[in-house]
């Protein structure tokens, strides 16, 4: 516990000192894609890995690619985020970490058992925190469907994907264990995520028992087969050495005989995680007769739908109510 208190103020430091260069020197655009300023001008900090793995031509990327955006809450308002309570427990520890629960309950919704989303954060599978999701968690918990952000142990904490997957697995538990405290209806839920929260969310979407609504945000589902150069590469052993070993923790392999209904995103800026991922879990979805959507936007980042973009209000105020008509 003690070398995490120190990593974690390490890191503060690290990042306070991170964002005021990146004040003096970068900005966002529209697309949530990195703009670093030159002496003419804006230039795509990661332009030489977008051009590397041929994730899009810049020299026909729109002119506001490269136009500075001011991300502010344009159709959103604070009181759409605090009409929730949060209660923080920890739900399993190991000898050198804690993992936790923060539970986004409504406020106004005592008379009828509560529809929940299991929200599992991104961070590469191994970075990340409960804080991942707060905002369209507490922001669909002030709208009646309550949000539950869960944590699970890390390579750096010594743990592999079997172990993550047990983590998830006993975090279930607790829910279960909670769920007439919490008034939750565990008939009606689902699970959702970002990047690695996107895998681990389909995968916890696609093997328990009972799911009805999943949520993934640009997310890796086929382990097994990943393009070069995009994550996760071959020398990652956090799911094993093996082919049989990555395919066993891909989604695309785990889908049931009556899939819930899916979301998946996918934006043209993805540098990090190949479009085939998304495009090979839709196939396998649709094989079992799922209904999915797929929603895709050019030029967006790895991010883009969830956050620092013009889109991530829209994909909220869709995603609330996708969830308001699968869950009530």
């Amino acid at each position: 516990m003690k070398n995490r208190v120190l990593i974690t103020f390490v890191l503060l430091l690290s990042v306070i000192g991170v964002n005021r260069v990146f004040a003096q020197k970068y900005e966002n655009n529209r697309y949530g894609l990195t703009l670093e300023k030159k002496e003419n001008g804006y230039v795509l900090k990661d332009a030489k890995t977008i051009e590397r793995l041929e994730v899009f031509d810049i020299e026909k990327a729109p002119a506001d690619m490269f136009v500075p955006y001011k991300h502010k809450m344009r159709k959103l308002k604070s009181e759409d985020f605090n009409q929730c309570t949060t209660l923080h427990y920890v739900f399993k520890e190991y000898p050198n970490h804690k993992l936790v629960i923060e539970v986004d309950l409504p406020k106004n919704n005592k008379d009828k058992k509560i529809p929940y989303m299991v929200w599992i954060h991104g961070g590469g599978w191994h970075g990340g925190d409960c804080m991942g999701h707060k905002g369209i968690s507490t922001y669909l918990a002030s709208h009646g469907i309550a949000g539950i952000r869960v944590s699970y142990s890390f390579p750096s904490d010594g743990s592999n994907f079997k172990d993550s997957y047990q983590d998830l697995k006993d975090a279930l538990k607790f829910i279960h264990k909670h769920a007439k405290e919490w008034n939750l209806d565990e008939k009606n839920f689902g699970f959702g995520g970002h990047s690695a929260g996107g895998h681990l969310s389909s995968y916890m979407a696609m093997t328990t028992k009972g799911t009805k609504f999943l949520v993934a945000f640009n997310g890796i589902y086929d382990i097994e087969h990943v393009k070069p150069g995009f994550v996760p590469g071959k020398d990652f052993t956090y799911f094993g050495t093996t082919d049989s070993q990555r395919a066993d923790a891909s989604p695309v392999n785990k889908v049931p005989k009556n899939p819930p209904y899916v979301i998946l995103t996918y934006s043209g800026g993805d540098y990090l995680v190949d479009q085939d991922q998304m495009l090979r879990f839709e196939k396998a979805l649709k094989v079992r007769n799922a209904r999915v959507e797929t929603h895709y936007k050019n030029y967006y980042s790895h991010a883009g739908f969830i956050g620092g973009s013009d889109i991530y209000e829209d994909m909220m105020i869709y995603v609330l109510k996708k969830a308001q008509e699968i869950l009530q």
